[in-house]
């Protein structure tokens, strides 16, 4: 896959900012391949002092300007809905027809209302779209609050895959000192870490692939459901540093959310690596033994790597836990147990209603097909929301 098959979209001003700090720190590593980025907003002033001076692959879209002038939304998600609405016919054609679409905002503010909006754009062309949305902090107020309470339901209705970040959690080790603006600079650096890491993997794997075709795959195997997520990622340098990357990775706060071992309840665990010619297996074998250790033994782990020389001597590691709604709580450990995977039998009784009047009937099965499924389950076929 060409890296033009894969876009990020950022919604939102704070959402710029971060996207463009992506931008530019792929610009600056060799390591990181050539992104193309899409910044949307309504605010006017905001983008030009997000973007004042130009980065290459980076195009700005100021959408509502008929309803807005150009700017903000005031903080209500109606109008940032309705501003997109205004203008979805122009949005459609600077999207375009990527592969892979890796959307980005921050909920809380009016811009992300338009989430759903643009997810179903993506729905609708068949593209594939995995969602990194944060929550405001504690403190920022009830406005705030209410905002994402509405938006972040509605991302985990209508995208692919997407995970909800709290800035609380990204701010986890940051210094006291740190001023207002350092403290969310520090936060953007650490969301663009696993970000830049995880479109590295899928525009430039190594010998061990998992590019953007793999992930279009997986979720595409659940296309009636959106596959909740959360990541995190992790550098060390020197001869221990896969062991170190492991302790790194386990004690996370992304993955202890509500009380809940992310890791521990993960059906599908991405572990990328990036790394120098130095890389060794047995140091692989370190990293991913103490890694599966942190997993339920019936999660299924996808090993990516990447390998470029100015990585030599450290490692970095982005790990995906994706999960599916409605896990119970497990025993023993206090971890939720993995999710069976949904049964075509089960789905189409939901969606039909009277499956059980066909309880005692023999199901049509030839050369190892169930007939009995409906089409677009047997085909993997993912129907319009």
């Amino acid at each position: 896959m060409k890296a033009d098959d894969i876009l990020l979209i950022s919604l939102g001003g704070a959402a710029a900012k971060i996207a463009r700090h992506i931008a530019a720190k792929s610009l600056r590593d060799p390591s990181k391949p050539p992104m193309r980025v899409l910044i949307l907003d309504t605010d006017d002033e905001v983008l030009q002092t997000v973007t004042h001076t130009t980065i290459e692959g980076v195009s700005v879209t100021i959408f509502g300007a008929q309803r807005l002038n150009g700017k903000g939304t005031g903080g209500d998600h109606v109008i940032g809905m309705s501003a997109f609405r205004d203008e979805v016919a122009v949005l459609t054609q600077q999207i375009g027809t990527p592969r892979l679409a890796v959307v980005l905002t921050c909920c809380g503010g009016g811009t992300s209302g338009a989430s759903e909006s643009l997810l179903r754009i993506l729905n609708e062309r068949g593209i594939a779209n995995i969602v990194f949305a944060t929550e405001p902090l504690p403190f920022e107020g009830d406005d705030r609050k209410r905002c994402a309470s509405v938006i972040i339901p509605t991302i985990m209705s209508c995208a692919n895959a997407a995970t909800v970040v709290p800035l609380a959690t990204l701010l986890a080790g940051a210094p006291d000192t740190l001023t207002a603006a350092e403290s969310f600079d520090y936060a953007a650096d650490r969301l663009a870490a696993g970000i830049s890491l995880l479109w590295t993997l899928l525009v430039h794997p190594g010998y061990l692939q998992f590019d953007a075709e793999h992930l279009r795959q997986m979720l595409e195997r659940d296309a009636l459901t959106t596959l909740p997520f959360t990541f995190s990622d992790a550098v060390a340098s020197g001869e221990n540093r896969a062991t170190e990357v492991v302790e790194a990775i386990a004690a996370s706060p992304r993955f202890k959310l509500k009380g809940v071992n992310c890791l521990a309840n993960a059906r599908t665990a991405v572990v990328g690596v990036l790394a120098g010619d130095d890389l060794r297996l047995s140091e692989l074998n370190v990293l991913m033994t103490g890694l599966r250790k942190q997993f339920h033994k019936q999660t299924e782990v996808i090993l990516g790597t990447v390998n470029h020389p100015s990585f030599n001597g450290r490692m970095e590691v982005v790990v995906l836990a994706f999960t599916q709604s409605g896990a119970e709580a497990g025993d023993g450990d206090g971890a939720l147990q993995p999710i069976r995977k949904r049964s075509g039998r089960s789905r189409s009784k939901g969606l039909t209603g009277v499956k059980d009047r066909f309880d005692d009937v023999e199901r049509t099965i030839i050369d190892g097909v169930n007939y009995d499924e409906p089409t677009y389950l047997r085909r993997n076929i993912r129907l319009k929301r």
